[in-house]
């Protein structure tokens, strides 16, 4: 439903916003605005007046969680989750919060362990296809179309298993990994941003999108320091060298080849290695120059880990500057989250949570597992609740950073189990 046409929700001039108000979205995106949320209650003139100072003209604010009067301190307390035991009858909203656990959790726990399966092969399949080509040997295609096909289906169960374990395996930059990292990231925005009669193409095209650096010297590729200018020009030929190694195979689909050669290439014209610009690169090639870019970065390949949030920036500020298309970046952000599943995150509340799958209409508020309380205490199989659903509170819980799960000695997995008896 849209925003303007939801009996809760209306869109209404600056001018018009007063204290008590519950704004939900600004004219701009959040990334444009030094906001970490745009969802706030205006407290007085000067949170206006803060907007204004931005660039905002239009907001909309949510009816029924805008109230006159000063808003109240934030409960304490969550709602507890009963369990059946036989003897107390099940309460009403222990019966939601059960369903609504079981409705999260249990396509995510089948699908994990189907997914981890077709991952490994995936691994194993692209390095044996890379070795090969690397070795003279023709592609091994009908093995990379079954990989493409099988994340696919994958994917398309379920796209938090696929993302969950991208984050499982965050430290790991190898050339096969990032490959299927690729096709993964690329895949479950072709699903679901539209684009479903390219999607198969797609997922090739991002498989096979650095093949071509098989074909250049090792040792430039295992280089930690910077390239010298001859070197640089040498890696940026991987493209070309990847498509005309696609061109003899025909079972591999034109718009795939085109995004091998593509994927490096930039809307303002300042990629390689043709320097195309504009509309002379197709959508999928630009999908795949995308997630290549975040995935290299999210992995360290350039020797750095960042922070998705903070690689979601980046790729807004170079949006900005013409780079890439920001239709694209928006739905890219909108299909992996600000926090990937998996993350290990803490609330305004002290309370900490595991997140275990985006909100495709507000990213900063996916939804989660709490695992600490706010006195600090462990929570077995905590309650799952969506930040972006909570009205239990005049002032929601809101994300405030994220946190290393190694650091925190946090087993993301065995917090991603039903409640005893739904598992299954």
């Amino acid at each position: 439903m849209n925003l303007e046409e939801s009996s809760a929700r209306k869109r209404i001039p600056l001018a018009e916003l007063q204290r008590g108000m519950y704004v939900v979205e600004l004219d701009q995106p959040w990334l444009k605005t030094p906001f970490f949320s745009h969802s706030r209650h205006i407290k007085n003139g000067d949170d206006i007046e803060l907007l204004a100072k931005h660039g905002i003209r239009e907001v909309v604010i949510d009816l029924e969680r805008s109230v006159d009067a000063e808003m109240p301190e934030p409960t304490s307390e969550l709602e507890p989750i009963v369990e059946k035991n036989g003897s107390k009858p099940e309460s009403t909203a222990a019966t939601r919060a059960r369903l609504r656990d079981e409705r999260i959790l249990r396509p995510l726990n089948h699908e994990l362990s189907v997914a981890r399966g077709i991952h490994k092969e995936a691994l194993a399949t692209v390095q044996s296809v890379f070795d090969g080509v690397g070795r003279g040997s023709r592609l091994n295609s009908p093995a990379a179309k079954q990989t493409v096909t099988d994340i696919l289906g994958s994917v398309t169960r379920s796209p938090e298993a696929n993302l969950l374990l991208i984050q499982m395996r965050r430290f790991q930059n190898d050339l096969f990994t990032h490959a299927v990292n690729v096709c993964v990231l690329s895949l479950v925005v072709g699903t679901l941003e539209g684009f479903a009669d390219e999607v198969y193409e797609l997922g090739v095209g991002a498989l096979l999108h650095d093949i071509g650096q098989v074909r250049l010297p090792r040792n430039l590729l295992r280089k930690n320091d910077s390239f010298t200018d001859q070197e640089r020009r040498l890696v940026e030929q991987h493209p070309a060298l990847g498509a005309a190694m696609l061109e003899q195979e025909e079972s591999i689909p034109t718009a795939s080849r085109r995004i091998v050669m593509e994927h490096h290439e930039r809307l303002n014209g300042t990629g390689y290695p043709q320097k195309l610009g504009g509309e002379s690169i197709s959508p999928l090639s630009q999908i795949v120059a995308i997630t290549d870019a975040y995935d290299a970065m999210i992995i360290g390949r350039n020797g750095i880990l960042r922070r998705p949030i903070d690689v979601l920036r980046q790729l807004y500020l170079d949006a900005n500057a013409g780079a890439f298309s920001r239709d694209l970046i928006e739905k890219v952000i909108r299909s992996l989250g600000v926090y990937p599943v998996g993350s290990l995150v803490e609330l305004n509340t002290g309370e900490r949570g595991i997140v275990l799958a985006a909100n495709r209409s507000d990213t900063l508020k996916p939804t989660i597992r709490l695992i600490l309380s706010r006195d600090g205490l462990p929570l077995l199989r905590g309650p799952i609740l969506s930040l972006a659903e909570e009205k239990s509170v005049a002032i929601g819980r809101q994300i405030v950073r994220t946190l290393d799960p190694g650091k925190e000695r946090i087993d993301i997995m065995s917090h991603l189990t039903l409640a005893t008896g739904l598992a299954g």
